[in-house]
């Protein structure tokens, strides 16, 4: 389902508009030209054509805001059948020819098509071709194919879409041939519009190529992916879209996500998105929040949902709660009764926010809107603002334990920077719970200088302080931490794993990444089991690549099985195609278990397509995109191949393909190796040689004299 530009703000169409994205900007004219409209939409027409460079956008801009001004003031423009012919005939009056096309009655729509062909249209300038495309879309024939063909090599992107867009009413028949050149061509609208049309034909291919474009670092291109992927069944883009909400914080590209979630929403939608949300943080997270919220309000307002959309709010939360339990459960194989004693408070527990400092540079900090914010809870009132605790240090040592605790589990950020000397002389004597909670409050408002004390008491025996361990330095020395964590994921004392489990989902991405990465390519099969255990638990996206890495390496076939059920867990099109692949490569006493893993895949995401596609066309469609990367692969050997031969005959040393027959002293001097060595060695030789021929002639010489005398 296409996204609406009338459902978009006033400021999101103007960007549209000005963006000299053709396709963006030909689709939003297109659409204010079949509809009556606003007042408002004809001040963004005005301010769009001031703004706007591209000759062919501003022409049809022009020709659109002409034809609103028309329909506001209730003025019918009406061109005769003989006066669009006369404008035919002259270059200078283009903006009336263009909204005379524009205007076209349907009942002389074909009248009007052969005064066009017979004035030979597609010889007229670039910006009015965009007009004739759109007419013959609607109102031409078979006929216009060879003319339409041939613009798809104009030099201008935005005639070549539109072009397409005509072909692809027209002609679909004869349209893969001349896209398959276009699916890599430098101009993007180009390449996007090849790769909607290219859809119909093979999926995987197209699919293939629009993520390229949608997970691209220039924001233009994520865009135009977006307004394209509108096209394709929904369900098949919809783990792409929720993958690239992880990857991005611009408000555009959010706001165009936001608008593909609202028009496909569905009860599963915002538990997908809730879940990956788990591993953003700061701004980011709160941006995605607003987003599941305007899901869940669309799913209101269609009457997917019985309950208030607060009540929705908190059954989604409890279920990504008791989710993440299970998954807890299973990874650190803990008990129930461990569960609800530590599990659970775990879960409700945020880490509060240092309290920021007194500046004077008011109103200097950017703001980032979320596409829409929760509305405050009607029924509860905010708590009450803890005051920070009046205490004597002096008097510290006649509390009881209990009181210690409490006290430092009360103090805030204020309390700590006032008495810090004394918090930090707490540590010589402090044992148990007081130094557990004693731990917690330097992780909440410590620095990294303090995590050096807190290092020490992370092999304790106290299974409190080890928590309290964990949690400080995943604050203040992650990468520290990190180097332990798997150790504690895997202790006896089921809070020590529950604690370092969920420290591991909150840390950044990138070290989880690197964490389950090393975890994965462990030569110790439990470390590798540890890791698929821990994937489980984080954003797929994170994993994704570690694991199929993992997948190709992987000689166990209890851990392919393991490995399998992840990433069956997460189906998309490009999962399967490259687990397909690593299917076809991995040894042969493995490729049934590699096989099962495939057929899981291609099952689970038949039924994540809604049987759009059957596991059978979606297998054979990994099979046909298979042999395209073996065919890629064989052309770059083979060329690879090519230029080393070249290489070696341009190394051909000419003197080595001589006879060797009547080769001279003289020429073997002349003609030696460039080594200098070589060169040094051959003339030490000979002067040696020399040497001893006059030597011996000097003792024959003395030989005979003493024979003979003289």
């Amino acid at each position: 389902m296409a996204i609406s530009n009338s459902q978009l703000a006033a400021q999101e169409l103007l960007s549209a508009l000005i963006s000299e994205n053709g396709t963006l900007t030909l689709t939003c004219l297109d659409e204010i030209d079949q509809r009556e409209p606003a007042r408002a939409e004809a001040e963004l027409l005005k301010q769009a054509l001031d703004s706007v460079k591209n000759p062919v956008l501003a022409f049809q801009i022009k020709k659109s805001l002409r034809l609103a001004v028309f329909k506001l003031k209730k003025t019918q423009f009406k061109v005769s059948l003989e006066g669009l012919e006369k404008l035919l005939e002259d270059h200078n009056r283009l903006d009336d020819l263009a909204l005379g096309i524009a205007t076209v009655e349907p009942a002389e729509a074909f009248l009007a098509a052969d005064y066009f062909r017979n004035a030979q249209w597609q010889n007229f300038p670039p910006p009015i071709l965009v007009s004739f495309c759109n007419f013959f879309r609607k109102h031409g024939n078979i006929s216009d194919s060879p003319i339409l063909q041939d613009l798809t090599r104009h030099h201008d992107a935005n005639v070549i879409t539109a072009a397409l867009t005509a072909l692809e009413t027209l002609d679909p028949g004869n349209l893969q041939g001349i896209i398959i050149p276009l699916l890599d061509s430098p101009q993007n609208e180009v390449k996007a519009q090849a790769i909607q049309a290219f859809y119909r034909w093979n999926r995987a291919e197209a699919l293939k190529h629009l993520l390229k474009l949608l997970y691209s670092t220039n924001e233009q291109e994520v865009i135009l992916a977006l307004h394209h992927a509108a096209y394709f069944p929904y369900l098949e883009i919809e783990p792409y879209l929720i993958r690239l909400l992880t990857q991005t914080t611009s408000p555009s590209i959010l706001m165009r996500i936001t608008q593909l979630f609202k028009n496909n929403a569905n009860p599963e939608l915002p538990f997908r998105i809730f879940w990956v949300n788990r591993s953003l943080s700061g701004q980011h997270q709160s941006l995605v929040k607003g987003i599941i919220l305007g899901v869940v309000r669309a799913l209101a307002d269609s009457g997917q949902i019985s309950v208030s959309v607060q009540d929705y709010l908190n059954d989604l939360k409890n279920r990504v709660k008791q989710e993440e339990l299970r998954l807890l459960k299973v990874t650190c194989k803990i008990s129930n009764e461990e569960a609800e004693e530590a599990i659970l408070p775990e879960i409700e527990e945020k880490k509060p926010e240092p309290e920021p400092e007194p500046s004077d540079n008011r109103g200097s900090e950017s703001k980032v809107t979320a596409p829409e914010t929760a509305p405050p809870a009607a029924s509860k009132a905010p708590p009450p603002a803890i005051k920070a605790p009046e205490v004597d240090f002096d008097n510290y040592e006649s509390l009881g334990e209990q009181e210690r605790v409490q006290l430092l589990a009360r103090a805030n950020a204020n309390f700590f920077k006032q008495n810090r000397p004394q918090l930090n002389n707490l540590f010589n004597n402090a044992q148990g719970r007081e130094l557990a909670a004693l731990i917690n409050l330097f992780g909440k408002f410590g620095t990294y200088d303090d995590a050096a004390r807190i290092k020490g008491f992370i092999k304790s025996d106290n299974a409190d302080i080890v928590c309290a361990c964990i949690k400080a330095l995943s604050t203040l020395d992650t990468e520290y931490l990190c180097l332990y964590l798997p150790q504690f994921m895997q202790e006896k004392n089921g809070k020590i794993r529950m604690t370092a489990t969920r420290v591991f989902v909150s840390i950044d991405r990138d070290r989880i990444r690197g964490l389950l990465t090393g975890l994965l390519a462990s030569s110790n099969v439990k470390q590798r089991l540890l890791g698929v255990s821990m994937s489980m638990l984080v954003d797929f996206n994170i994993v994704r690549q570690p694991l199929l890495d993992a997948l190709v390496r992987e000689t166990s076939v209890e851990m392919i099985e393991k490995i399998g059920l992840v990433l069956s867990a997460n189906p998309d099109r490009e999962l399967l195609n490259n687990v397909y692949s690593i299917a076809q490569n991995c040894r042969s006493s493995l490729i049934m278990d590699h096989k099962n893993v495939v057929q899981k895949l291609a099952d689970n995401l038949a039924i994540a397509l809604n049987h759009i596609s059957t596991a059978e066309e979606l297998l054979k469609d990994s099979a046909s995109a298979f042999e395209i990367e073996q065919k890629a692969l064989k052309a770059a050997r083979q060329e690879e191949e090519k230029q080393t031969a070249l290489k070696k005959s341009l190394e051909f040393d000419p003197i080595a393909s001589n006879s060797q027959d009547d080769v001279s002293i003289q020429e073997i001097l002349a003609t030696s190796s460039a080594d200098p060595k070589a060169k040094r060695a051959k003339l030490t030789i000979i002067v040696w040689v020399l040497v001893a021929i006059v030597w011996g002639a000097g003792m024959a010489m003395i030989v005979l004299s003493k024979l003979f005398g003289e």
